[in-house]
């Protein structure tokens, strides 16, 4: 029987009581585990090159600064290394400033922790968890036009199902599920991405939405 892999997840959060409830819910999921738990930007950082984690959970609200130094250390990491954001804010400004940095997923406080494990597990296999919270608010910043002017910027052309694929991965829909929605193979959901990555000079399905926002290309 071949052994499980087990991914390491560190954890940067203030407050202890939230820390331990991650920390629970990531040991009960198969394949993760703790290696540390941090409580400032400074103490994230010296975990992070210390223990080289797979996943790091991160807030943005720290005693000694914002988590997106720690996301920017954790996107040129010289190993595999992921940032997801587990955060009570979701104003416009961290949310966008979070995916800009390199953030792979965004969730919310305010939802159920529980499920923390899944939205890690998510991450590692190419997926980009998002609360349906801030899923809303990235589709409103397009369609009231508050994504920002992409004047001076480079012409960009999606196709149509490259649009209709990216609105469904804003919405929080993985490719298995998107492939069964529009009764296509999970491969092809995977090469349309792929070319949206190209198109748009991103690497994750959180930076395609966040350019294709400030574009307006939704």
């Amino acid at each position: 029987m071949a052994e499980t892999v087990s991914h390491s997840v560190l954890i940067v959060e203030d407050r202890r009581e939230i820390a331990l409830r991650l920390k629970s819910a990531i040991e009960k999921t198969d394949e993760l585990s703790v290696c540390a738990i941090a409580d400032d930007v400074d103490g994230g950082l010296n975990q992070l090159y210390a223990h080289r984690p797979r996943i790091v959970l991160v807030d943005l609200g720290l005693p000694d600064g914002s988590g997106i130094e720690v996301i920017r250390a954790v996107s040129g990491a010289d190993w595999t290394c992921e940032a997801l954001v587990v955060s009570i804010f979701g104003d416009e400004a961290r949310v966008i400033d979070a995916l800009r940095a390199g953030a792979r997923g965004y969730v919310l406080k305010s939802g159920s922790l529980a499920a923390i494990g899944k939205d890690v597990l998510s991450v590692i296999e190419g997926g980009s968890p998002i609360s349906p919270q801030i899923a809303r608010h990235l589709l409103a910043m397009v369609s009231s036009g508050t994504a920002g002017s992409s004047e001076g910027a480079p012409q960009i052309d999606l196709t149509n199902r490259e649009t209709e694929i990216l609105n469904a991965v804003a919405k929080g829909y993985k490719r298995r599920e998107i492939g069964e929605k529009l009764g296509i193979s999970t491969g092809t959901v995977g090469n349309h991405i792929n070319n949206i990555y190209q198109k748009l000079n991103v690497n994750s399905n959180t930076e395609a939405i966040a350019r294709a926002t400030r574009m307006g290309l939704l």
